[in-house]
C-alpha cells in the first residue's frame, strides 16, 4: 500500500513539472503547451545556426590582432605618461554570449596609480575620498574628491572643489593614444616593463581573475608571454585607425590594409576606470536578499569583488558605478549549454532581429538605442532573482523544457516595461536604464515596444508548424523529459532525507518538547551548520566591504579592547542582522493589506522584542562564560538556539516573522548541503598556492623553471600539466614578476624530436593515467542536453584549431587558467551538479534508472561512465583494506614529520637538489587558529562598523550610524 501510494504521488508530482498554457498578459497571446514544446525546438534550431569556419577563423584572427595592437597603444601610451600606465587590460565583454560572431571589443583601463588596492608594498596609497547618492547627481553615480598627497599629480585634471574630471582623464588618454599610435616604439612586448604595463598576453584578464590576482603577492605569479620566435607587435601603419572621445568611452574603429582581412571591421571600446576594493553603500545588493535564497551564496560571493568607477556619462565630475566582476560571477555561474545561457543568448538574437527590422526599414541612422543587450541582463537577472522558492524546486522550474516559457515571458515583460519607459537597474534600483536622454519621444519607446510585440508574435506563428514524424523533436523532448525525470527524482530523494512533516512543526518549536529541551538547533545536520556558517561567513565580509573607515585610524583597528572581547558581542551582533534581514524581508514581500498598513508598528514591536531577547542574552550564564568558540558549527548552534528561542518566547511579534524566515533557512541549507563538496573544491586553493610557490623559488634562483615544472607535474598539479601542454605544442615563454622593474623572462621548450612524438602518439612525459572515450559517430539526443554535458561531448577540437595563438596563451595562462576553475559553469540553477552529488552521496542507481530510458548509444556510454567509476571506488577501498593488514607501527597516529605534509601540498624542491632550512620550513606553516573563521569575519566587521566615518560635508566628519541596527544600538 504504501509502495503504491509513494508511486501515485511520484505521478503527481511528474504532473506538476509538465508544460502548462502561457498567457502573456502584456502582447495578448496565448502558448499552448504544443506550441510552448516547437518553440523549445524552433529556438534550439535557431541556436545551431552554422556559420562557414573559415569566416569565424578571419574574424577570430582580426581580432586577436586588434588586441595585440590596443595593448601595443595602452603601453605606449603609459610610457609617455606613467600616470596612465596600467599593468593588466580588463576585458569587459560581460554578456560572454556569441563573442565569436560579434566586432566588438570592449576593454577596462583601470588607472593603477588612483586604484586600490596597490601592486607594490613600496607603492604610495593614493588618497581621497568618494562621495555616492548625492541628490544633484544621477543614481548610480560617485565623485571622488584627492587630497593633498594625490592632488599634486593629479591636479591637472580636477575642477575648482578639487573632484576628478573624467573628462578630462579621458581626453588626455585619447591624445596619448594618438601619440602612441604615430610612435614607433614599443615595437615588440619583450622590450615592455611588465611590472606596470601590460604587453603579453596573460595580462589581459576578465575583471573577476583581477581580482583574485590582486590578492596574490607579486613574487608568487606567473603569466604566459607572447608566441614565435621573434614576437612583435602588431605596426598601426597597418591599419586604418580612428579614435574618437564619446561620452560613452573611447571608441577606436579599427579597418585592415591586409587584403585577406579588409572586409573586416573591429570595434573596440575602452572605458577608464579607477578600480576599488570596496561595495558601494548605494545599492542594497546583496543585502536585499533571504539567507534562505537559492543563490544567496553566489550573491555574496559575487559582492566581495569591488567596484569600478568609470568615466561614462555627461556629467563631468560623476563617475559611474560598474560591478563587473559580479556581473561576471553570477554569469559565470551557469555553463554554455543551460537554460539560463540559452535564454540570454535566445534574447540576444531577438534584439538582433530587432536592430535588423530597423536597418531594412531605413531606421539605421537612430543614434540612440533603447534596448541593449545590458537591460536584457538585467531582465534575467531580475526572474533569477524573484523566481525563487527553494533549490529544488528552482532547479526544477528552470529546466530545459522550460525554455521558451521563460523567453516569452521575459519579452512579455520588456514590452510592460518600454510602455512604462522605466526598467530599474539590477544593482542601483533608483537608476533608471530606460531613462529619456531627452531626444526621444514616448512615441519612440512605443515603436520599440511593438517591435518586441513584433518578435512574440512571430514566435506564436512559427509555433503553429507540425512536427509529427520529425525525429529531431522527439529526440529534444525525450532529452527534456529525461531531464526532468531525474530532477525530480533527485527531489524526491533529497525530501525523503527530512524530518517526517507530521512532526517537524512541533520539532522546530524551542521548547517542543515536555521536558523543554533546547532541540530546535539538534535537527540541523553538520552539512547544514556548515552551509549556514559559509553563507554568515560571506554575508559579515560584505559588511566590511561596504562599511568605509577614515585611513587614519587604521591604527585603532587591532586595539586591544576588541581582541580581549568576548563572543557574547559577536554573537549578538551576527543574531541582530539576521532578524533585522528577517524583519525587513517580510515587511517587504508582505502582500496583505493589513501588514502594509502597520508596518511601522509591527517594526517597532519586532524592535522592541529584539532589544528584550538581547537583554536576556546578555544575563544568560553559558553565554557569559563563553571565552572563545573554536568552531563555526558551535557558533552556529548558539545563534540558531536564541532565534528559536526568540520565535518561541514571542510568538505573537517575533513568530510570525522569524518562523517562515527559519523554515525557509532549513529547507534550502538541506538541499545545498548535499553540494559541499563541489563548493569547497571551487574555493580550494592548493592549485594557486603551489604554483606561487613554484614561482617564489624560481624567482629567488633555487630552482629553473625546468626543474620546478618536472616535479610539479610528478605531484599532478592541473597548472604543470596545462603548462607542460603548451610546451608540448610550441616553445612557450613564461614571465615573472617579482616586484617593480624586476621581471624575469624564461623559455620552455621540448627538443624537436621529441615534440614531434609527443604530437604524433600523444603525450608521453606526463606519467599519469589518462581514460579517453571515442567519440561517436552520431550524437542522438541534443549537443544542450545535460547527459552530452556529463559525458563531455563539446565539440572543443575544432574550435582549438581556430583559436589564434595569442587567445591560447590568454586562456591558458597559469593564473587565468586556475582561477576559472572556481567558477560553477552548470547545468542547473544551484550550486552544485547532480551527478557529482549522487556520486558522492553514492547513490548512482537513481542515474542509472533515469540512462535506461535514453536511447542506445547514450545509455551504454552513461553506463560505462558509471562503472567505471564505481570499479574505482571498489579499488580504492580494496586498497586501502589491503593497506590495513599491513603492519604499521605508528598506525593511529598523525605525521609529525614536517617533509610528509609539505609533500602532501608544496611542492618537492629536494628533487632539485636543494634543501630547505628549517626556518624556510617554519615560515610555511599556517599559524594554529584558536577562534573560528565566522567569528573573526564578525569581530572584523564591528570593528570596521564602530570606526567607520563618513563625509558630511567638506569641513568636517562625524560618526558613522548608517549601517546601525534600527532594533538594537551598541
Amino acid at each position: 500500500m504504501f509502495h503504491k501510494r509513494k508511486q501515485e504521488t511520484r505521478k503527481k508530482s511528474f504532473k506538476l513539472g509538465k508544460l502548462d498554457e502561457l498567457v502573456l498578459s502584456n502582447t495578448k497571446l496565448k502558448f499552448s503547451i504544443e506550441q510552448l514544446q516547437n518553440l523549445n525546438y524552433i529556438i534550439h534550431k535557431r541556436l545551431q545556426r552554422n556559420v562557414s569556419l573559415e569566416s569565424e577563423k578571419s574574424l577570430s584572427f582580426a581580432k586577436s590582432v586588434s588586441e595585440r595592437l590596443v595593448q601595443r597603444l595602452i603601453c605606449g601610451a603609459g610610457i609617455i605618461d606613467p600616470r596612465f600606465s596600467t599593468k593588466y587590460l580588463i576585458c569587459n565583454n560581460r554578456q560572454k554570449i556569441n563573442n565569436h560572431l560579434s566586432h566588438k571589443l570592449d576593454y577596462i583601463v583601470r588607472l593603477d596609480c588612483l586604484s586600490l588596492p596597490s601592486f607594490y608594498e613600496s607603492d604610495t596609497k593614493p588618497k581621497y575620498s568618494v562621495f555616492e547618492s548625492e541628490s544633484e547627481y544621477p543614481a548610480g553615480y560617485a565623485r571622488i574628491k584627492l587630497h593633498t598627497s594625490t592632488y599634486k599629480i593629479w591636479g591637472d585634471f580636477t575642477n575648482s572643489q578639487g573632484f576628478l574630471r573624467r573628462d578630462k582623464i579621458q581626453a588626455k588618454l585619447v591624445e596619448l593614444l594618438a601619440l602612441a599610435a604615430s610612435k614607433e616604439v614599443p615595437s615588440s612586448p619583450l622590450y615592455i616593463d611588465e611590472s606596470i604595463h601590460c604587453g603579453i598576453p596573460g595580462k589581459v584578464v576578465d575583471p573577476f581573475t583581477l581580482h583574485n590576482i590582486l590578492k596574490i603577492p607579486p613574487d608568487q605569479q606567473v603569466y604566459y608571454g607572447p608566441g614565435g620566435s621573434v614576437p612583435r607587435f602588431p605596426d598601426p601603419r597597418d591599419f586604418r585607425l580612428a579614435i574618437v572621445d564619446e561620452p560613452n568611452g573611447i571608441r577606436i574603429k579599427v579597418e585592415f590594409l591586409s587584403p585577406s582581412l579588409s572586409n573586416i571591421t573591429v570595434d573596440v571600446t575602452i572605458l577608464v576606470a579607477v578600480g576599488i576594493d570596496c561595495w558601494p553603500v548605494s545599492t542594497d545588493f546583496p543585502s536585499r536578499l533571504s539567507l534562505g535564497h537559492s543563490d544567496c551564496l553566489l550573491y555574496h560571493q559575487a559582492a566581495l569583488t569591488g567596484m569600478y568607477l568609470v568615466g561614462y556619462g555627461v556629467h563631468s565630475s560623476a563617475w559611474q558605478i560598474r560591478l563587473p566582476a559580479a556581473e561576471y560571477v553570477i554569469l559565470s555561474h551557469y555553463g554554455n549549454n543551460s537554460t539560463v545561457k540559452t535564454i540570454l543568448e535566445m534574447l540576444h538574437l531577438v534584439l538582433e532581429d530587432i536592430d535588423e527590422s530597423k536597418k531594412s526599414l531605413g531606421k539605421h541612422q537612430l543614434s540612440y538605442k533603447i534596448l541593449t543587450k545590458y537591460i536584457l541582463q538585467t531582465v534575467l537577472f531580475e526572474e533569477l532573482e524573484e523566481n525563487s522558492t527553494s533549490p529544488v524546486n528552482d532547479m526544477i522550474n528552470w529546466a530545459p523544457i522550460y525554455l521558451s516559457t521563460y523567453v516569452l515571458k521575459l519579452l512579455d515583460n520588456l514590452v510592460g516595461k518600454l510602455s512604462a519607459e522605466k526598467q530599474p537597474n539590477y544593482f542601483f534600483k533608483k537608476s533608471n536604464l530606460m531613462v529619456n536622454p531627452g531626444h526621444l519621444t514616448d512615441d519612440d519607446y512605443i515603436e520599440e515596444a511593438n517591435y518586441v510585440k513584433t518578435a512574440v508574435a512571430r514566435f506564436f506563428d512559427e509555433s503553429l508548424m507540425s512536427t509529427k514524424g520529425n525525429e529531431e523533436f522527439n529526440s529534444i523532448v525525450q532529452a527534456q523529459e529525461s531531464e526532468m525525470v531525474l530532477l525530480f527524482k533527485w527531489r524526491d530523494l533529497i525530501e525523503g532525507l527530512l524530518p517526517p512533516s507530521g512532526t517537524r512543526g512541533r520539532r522546530f518549536c524551542f521548547a517542543g518538547s515536555k521536558n523543554r529541551r533546547e532541540i530546535a538547533h539538534s535537527q540541523y545536520t553538520a552539512r547544514q551548520l556548515e552551509y549556514i556558517g559559509m553563507l554568515l561567513n560571506k554575508m559579515l565580509m560584505v559588511r566590511q566591504k561596504i562599511i568605509q573607515f577614515d585611513h587614519t585610524m587604521e591604527d585603532l583597528v587591532n586595539s586591544q579592547k576588541y581582541q580581549q572581547d568576548r563572543p557574547l558581542e559577536d554573537i549578538i551582533f551576527i543574531l541582530v542582522t539576521i532578524m533585522d534581514q528577517a524583519r525587513d524581508r517580510y515587511l517587504t514581500t508582505a502582500t496583505n493589506p493589513a501588514i502594509i498598513k502597520n508596518s511601522l508598528k509591527i517594526k517597532s514591536n519586532f524592535n522592541n522584542q529584539t532589544s528584550k531577547l538581547v537583554d536576556v542574552m546578555r544575563r544568560d550564564k553559558d553565554l557569559q562564560g563563553l571565552s572563545t568558540v573554536e568552531d563555526d558549527l558551535c557558533l552556529v548552534k548558539i545563534i540558531l538556539k536564541w532565534l528559536y528561542r526568540g520565535m518561541d518566547q514571542s510568538k505573537r511579534y517575533l513568530g510570525p516573522i522569524l518562523r517562515p524566515y527559519l523554515n525557509n533557512i532549513f529547507s534550502s541549507s538541506h538541499a545545498m548541503s548535499w553540494h559541499l563538496e563541489s563548493l569547497k573544491e571551487r574555493l580550494n586553493d592548493e592549485e594557486l598556492n603551489a604554483l606561487g610557490i613554484f614561482a617564489q623559488l624560481v624567482n629567488s634562483a633555487k630552482i629553473t623553471p625546468a626543474q620546478g615544472l618536472i616535479d610539479s607535474v610528478s605531484k599532478n598539479w592541473e597548472w604543470a600539466r596545462s603548462m607542460l601542454s603548451m610546451i608540448e605544442q610550441n616553445t612557450l615563454r613564461i614571465i615573472f614578476v617579482s616586484d617593480r622593474g624586476q621581471i624575469y623572462r624564461h623559455i620552455l621548450s621540448l627538443p624537436s624530436y621529441q615534440r614531434k612524438i609527443s604530437l604524433q602518439c600523444g603525450s608521453k612525459t606526463l606519467d599519469t593515467k589518462t581514460e579517453k572515450r571515442e567519440l561517436r559517430r552520431q550524437k542522438t539526443l541534443p549537443s544542450r542536453s545535460y547527459f552530452n554535458t556529463i559525458l563531455n561531448e563539446k565539440s572543443q577540437k575544432a574550435g582549438e584549431e581556430a583559436t589564434p595563438q595569442h587567445d591560447q596563451l590568454k586562456q591558458a595562462s597559469p593564473l587565468t587558467y586556475l582561477i576559472n576553475k572556481k567558477h560553477r559553469m552548470g547545468e542547473h540553477r544551484g550550486c552544485g551538479d547532480i551527478f557529482k552529488a549522487l556520486t558522492w552521496m553514492q547513490k548512482l542507481r537513481v542515474f542509472q534508472e533515469v540512462a535506461s530510458d535514453l536511447p542506445p548509444e547514450e545509455r551504454l556510454e552513461i553506463l560505462e561512465l558509471i562503472q567505471s567509476i564505481q570499479t574505482s571506488k571498489r579499488r580504492r577501498s580494496a586498497a586501502k583494506r589491503w593497506s590495513e593488514t599491513l603492519p604499521q607501527s605508528n598506525r593511529n597516529t598523525l605525521p609529525t614529520n614536517d617533509k610528509d605534509v609539505e609533500q602532501k601540498y608544496t611542492m618537492k624542491e629536494e628533487s632539485a637538489g636543494i634543501s630547505i632550512s628549517t626556518e624556510a620550513k617554519d615560515k610555511r606553516k599556517e599559524p594554529v587558529r584558536k577562534t573560528s573563521v565566522l567569528l573573526e569575519s564578525c569581530r572584523i566587521a564591528r570593528i570596521k562598523e564602530d570606526f567607520g566615518v563618513f563625509y558630511l560635508n567638506d569641513s568636517f566628519r562625524i560618526k558613522s550610524l548608517l549601517s546601525k541596527s534600527d532594533s538594537f544600538k551598541y
